[in-house]
């Protein structure tokens, strides 16, 4: 493996935010060291850790590693520092509880050489969460699985502006780990929005997509890991309404669209049910019937209102 000068620009960019994550965010910094695609440059944006995390950066020798002591101010404004200081025309993320295969850059790299149409690809990813392993994520979604149907694309495939903003309207199949663009199409898309402490990637990537185009690659080139200091464990709540704020906003930017209004309208009901089940399982049962009966207001699904009242009369189990 040849090490690129760094009196050149490298040819990607990779961008890893951190805050208080000592514990793992070695592991993905390795993971990208290893790549046999070498043209490469780490960017770690440490988010005012107080931690042992700088003295872990200053600790990896590898000229390809650079360490920015930002002050804490959140995921969205970690990323965007480190794109500002990025010298590549390809730019990649990696969150640093997260993981790369070894051939995760050699992959999308050619497959964006192979389509000059496209402004980025993101592939598919293993997840770990509470002991279990899931082969594909992918596999997992409601919705982009069914846009897969049951063929394999590990050559990747083009996809289309329509099809993807669709598909972002109701999930998000495309996690920053798993993600690479170019960086002209990043800066014209606009940084990822600082005033969201939550739901920071998901609004970025349905700005991007409004503007750009997708490809995917149907191979698992990184490992999603959820640990106990992600949101989803930490602050699910906080999570969740950032998610159905995100969409009420996209719902009102649509008008006359129908096909995209039902795919928020979709999109909001799930979430909603999301919400709801993360009170129930909590016991909070009259909290769980208050999201409810707001999203029926939001969307006037009936199924809403039901789930409301069976929760509050204890009819039913909040959760599927």
């Amino acid at each position: 493996m040849i090490v690129p000068s760094t009196d050149t620009a490298p040819r990607c960019s990779v961008v890893i935010p951190t805050y208080n994550r000592a514990h793992s965010v070695g592991d993905a910094i390795a993971s990208v060291l290893r790549q046999t695609m070498a043209d490469l440059e780490c960017i770690v944006v440490d988010d005012g850790s107080t931690d042992s995390t700088p003295a872990l950066l200053a600790s990896i020798k590898d000229q390809r590693l650079r360490a920015i002591l930002g002050r804490h101010a959140g995921v969205a404004a970690a990323r965007n520092l480190g794109v500002a200081h990025a010298r590549a025309p390809l730019v990649a993320f990696l969150d640093s509880d997260d993981l790369w295969r070894p051939h995760k850059l050699t992959h999308e790299i050619a497959f964006l050489d192979r389509h000059p149409e496209l402004d980025a690809v993101f592939s598919d990813l293993e997840k770990e969460d509470g002991g279990r392993v899931y082969p594909s994520f992918m596999r997992e979604t409601a919705v982009f699985s069914g846009l897969l149907g049951e063929r394999e694309y590990r050559d990747g495939v083009a996809l289309s502006r329509r099809e993807v903003f669709l598909v972002l309207l109701e999930e998000v199949p495309i996690k920053p780990s798993a993600l690479t663009l170019r960086r002209d199409a990043f800066d014209k898309a606009g940084r990822f929005d600082e005033t969201w402490s939550s739901s920071e990637d998901w609004e970025f990537l349905l700005r991007f997509a409004r503007a750009h185009r997708f490809g995917y690659l149907d191979l698992p080139l990184a490992v999603l890991r959820v640990g106990d200091d992600s949101l989803h464990r930490t602050d699910q709540a906080r999570g969740d309404t950032a998610m159905i704020r995100l969409l009420l906003r996209e719902r009102r930017l649509l008008n006359g669209d129908r096909e995209a209004r039902a795919a928020v309208q979709r999109g909001l009901v799930t979430r909603v049910k999301h919400f709801g089940w993360h009170h129930g399982d909590a016991g909070r049962r009259r909290a769980a019937a208050a999201v409810f009966l707001r999203g029926f207001v939001l969307t006037l699904s009936p199924g809403l209102l039901v789930r409301a009242f069976a929760v509050l009369l204890g009819l039913t189990r909040v959760a599927p």
